[in-house]
């Protein structure tokens, strides 16, 4: 009798602390990172959200990141693919959406990608991903892990659309490209368009002075008065923030994908 009381309060410990793990079911994210395992500190996450945001702004891709204290016994391949579909990340008409799992007490990762974006971020491209946070895993420094792995998947993404981010921290700048022609001799040619253009600004002056249109028709803006209008004083095309986490939107990913632990 006294094994038998003793078996099922055991197994009411047991139960008590498998029902603190989190359900896929009760996973309800509130914005594009969702810290469950509370181990990414508030100024990284604030970056995150911005950057996520960002990507979903110019490209129309999401990005959703989820940290979890327990796998609850299922593999992180099983587990990614179930929160995937229950948080339908990216679009249902065209599931351009990619998750960031982290489960830190099974110490694994998993990058799941959805359908459509398998052609941008390949199996390959996700493991690359998934190698460079490991290092910062190892050292328990999670908050640059994240960083490191979503910089590089919003990199592959903003590429794929032709498009710049400004919110990028690792992003770096790309190499010098030969132009063909020394620089001095650039500045050479704008100084000489100027020098004739002036000339034949002045004359069209003197000629209508005169009566005569002459080459009059050539005209030149006054130095510091700039372009105006629309002309090329228009926006530089950055991305000025604002709105925030809109919830996900229904895709759906198919497995592709790579994982790893450390």
């Amino acid at each position: 009798m006294l094994r038998a009381r003793f078996g099922i309060i055991l197994f009411a410990l047991l139960w008590s602390g498998v029902s603190r793990a989190e359900k896929i079911a009760d996973i309800h994210p509130r914005g594009y990172v969702t810290d469950l395992a509370g181990i990414i500190d508030p100024d990284s996450k604030q970056k995150l959200e911005a950057l996520a945001y960002e990507v979903e702004q110019k490209t129309g891709a999401q990005i959703g990141v989820v940290t979890v204290k327990s796998l609850e016994g299922e593999s992180i391949e099983e587990y990614a693919v179930d929160l995937y579909k229950h948080l339908g990340i990216g679009s249902k008409k065209n599931d351009r959406g990619v998750l960031l799992l982290i489960a830190p007490p099974e110490r694994r990762y998993r990058v799941e990608v959805g359908y459509g974006l398998e052609g941008v971020i390949t199996d390959a491209r996700a493991g690359d991903v998934g190698r460079s946070m490991v290092p910062f895993l190892r050292q328990n420094n999670y908050s640059a892990a994240v960083t490191t792995a979503v910089d590089q998947l919003a990199q592959l993404i903003a590429a794929d659309k032709g498009v710049s981010l400004n919110g990028v921290v690792t992003e770096r700048a790309p190499p010098a490209q030969d132009s063909g022609m020394p620089f001095w001799v650039i500045l050479l040619i704008i100084f000489g368009i100027f020098i004739v253009l002036k000339i034949f600004a002045h004359s069209g002056r003197n000629s209508f002075r005169g009566g005569r249109r002459g080459p009059g028709f050539f005209w030149f803006p006054p130095m510091g008065g700039g372009w105006g209008g629309g002309g090329f004083g228009g926006s530089s095309g950055g991305f000025s923030g604002g709105g925030g986490f809109g919830g996900f939107g229904g895709g759906m990913s198919g497995g592709g994908g790579a994982s790893g632990g450390w």
